[in-house]
């Protein structure tokens, strides 16, 4: 996201610190006295927020970086969708930011997820809806890594996030209905024609009208049709539940149209974490 990595790491590191706040899940590990590990899927450092969860689990807490292309010798090449070379049960807390639009088969990923963790454990996703340069519902996105194109292709809804987030989702909604004009929506990132721009600054452009309670079908309907994936409640439910839920729409803060939603999971039939919004 570039300019927008302060403003991310800042959301995500006041929404973990209040969860942890609120729960005391990391100080509780910290507190059966054994060694722990932090494992960053998709992370091509230590960043902030990574430090922060550190920090949190105790001076005894080791972590590691995986990724598909890294970038630096501490970070394992590792692609999130074959994890089959981590072992089992072999971290605490498994942090992936930035990342989840990669998930190729969202019950692989997730099983594989829940396979990784220890008991007792915990996940922390990220989501995006929208694009850096576009309101669309369909993650059109295909950015390069390494050195070939990277489709984005998977997200997460569900309606608690809508009945806890409506001003994050009202804000995304209004532009996903009515586009700057300035906002390719059928070329995400490329300059729009003049006679477009003209056509939207006196009235005219694309129109939808998508409200907060149509939104996750809208949602899913766009990424069926164009062959990405939505994980549903009822998948994420059979290997984790949501204990904690944060949303954040950056477009106020960096004019880009990314609304990202936060998800700390523990694995289906751990003991209940009450949710803090």
């Amino acid at each position: 996201m570039g300019v927008s990595d302060r403003h991310h790491f800042a959301w995500l590191r006041e929404a973990l610190g209040r969860f942890e706040r609120d729960t005391g899940r990391l100080a509780a590990m910290r507190g059966r006295g054994e060694p722990l590990a932090l494992w960053g899927l998709g992370a091509q450092r230590l960043d902030p927020v990574l430090t922060q969860l550190r920090d949190a689990l105790g001076e005894r807490a080791t972590v590691a970086c995986f990724d598909r292309f890294p970038d630096d010798e501490t970070v394992r090449r590792v692609e999130i969708n074959a994890l089959e070379s981590l072992p089992d049960a072999g971290c605490d807390v498994l942090a992936m930011f930035r990342a989840s639009y990669f998930i190729a088969e969202p019950a692989v990923f997730l099983a594989q997820a829940r396979r990784i963790l220890r008991p007792g454990g915990l996940a922390m996703v990220d989501w995006l809806h929208g694009l850096s340069n576009a309101p669309v519902l369909n993650l059109a996105g295909d950015p390069r890594h390494g050195a070939t194109p990277t489709p984005f292709i998977t997200t997460y809804a569900d309606p608690a996030f809508l009945a806890e987030f409506p001003a994050a989702f009202d804000a995304f909604i209004r532009h996903v209905n009515r586009p700057p004009r300035w906002a390719n929506v059928a070329r995400p990132g490329a300059p729009v024609p003049a006679g477009e721009r003209w056509r939207r600054l006196v009235g005219g452009g694309p129109r939808r009208q998508i409200r907060r309670e149509s939104y996750l079908d809208a949602l899913r309907a766009d990424l069926r049709s164009a062959g990405k994936r939505l994980i549903e409640p009822g998948l994420m439910d059979q290997y984790f539940r949501v204990v904690f839920r944060d949303a954040r729409y950056f477009y106020p803060l960096v004019r880009k149209f990314n609304l990202y939603l936060l998800t700390v999971l523990e694995p289906a039939g751990a003991s209940h974490v009450r949710r803090s919004g």
